[in-house]
């Protein structure tokens, strides 16, 4: 049975055919530097997954992950990874000059922010002491702060508190009896 189109010839009059056989090793050569090049563009940016970020309220869990230029491990980004069952759901990108300003708001609800992150001597370089800030009680406003370290050694980023390092934070939320939820109770870090 014939169609009409001679596939055969197509393969065999195909310009990239003589360039597939190459004198000399060429065709070796160009797929080590394509494999190069690749190597090299994904190793321009790592991301590292700080914390893993859950709470007592929901089933809702969210990374904290650090964008780094791989080749001086400098800090370029923060992202805030949203999950469901699994899955990666959304990325929020957190600009670490925010740290120093008005600071990173890592969860807002209408009006209040319940969750922000501050520092005064943070680097990109190095890190530096972080303040979670906490809305306790949105009826009140009272806040309440935890203090960590986000910084980097010899084998990438991390969180510290009291020297121990954090990969898990868990919100406690704090609620009222025919009100509800109105802040966050605490922060159990492990």
């Amino acid at each position: 049975m014939h169609f009409g189109t001679d596939y055969v010839g197509m393969i065999n009059a195909a310009p990239w055919k003589n360039f597939i056989n190459l004198p000399g090793g060429c065709m070796n050569k160009l797929i080590l530097l394509i494999v190069f090049f690749f190597i090299t563009k994904s190793a321009l940016a790592a991301e590292e997954v700080l914390a893993v970020i859950t709470n007592d309220e929901n089933q809702d869990v969210f990374t904290f992950v650090a964008s780094t230029d791989d080749a001086t491990q400098t800090l370029k980004a923060f992202y805030k990874d949203d999950y469901l069952n699994g899955k990666r759901i959304e990325r929020e990108v957190l600009p670490t000059a925010k740290l120093g300003n008005e600071g990173i708001i890592l969860d807002k609800r209408g009006e209040h922010t319940v969750i922000n992150l501050r520092s005064s001597d943070f680097t990109t370089e190095g890190g530096g002491r972080v303040t979670i800030d906490t809305l306790y009680n949105g009826v009140t406003g009272e806040r309440r702060n935890y203090e960590i370290e986000i910084s980097r050694d010899g084998t990438g980023w991390k969180i510290t508190k009291n020297d121990n390092i954090v990969s898990k934070l868990h919100i406690e939320v704090n609620k009222k009896i025919l009100i509800g939820t109105i802040g966050v109770k605490n922060i159990r870090m492990e």
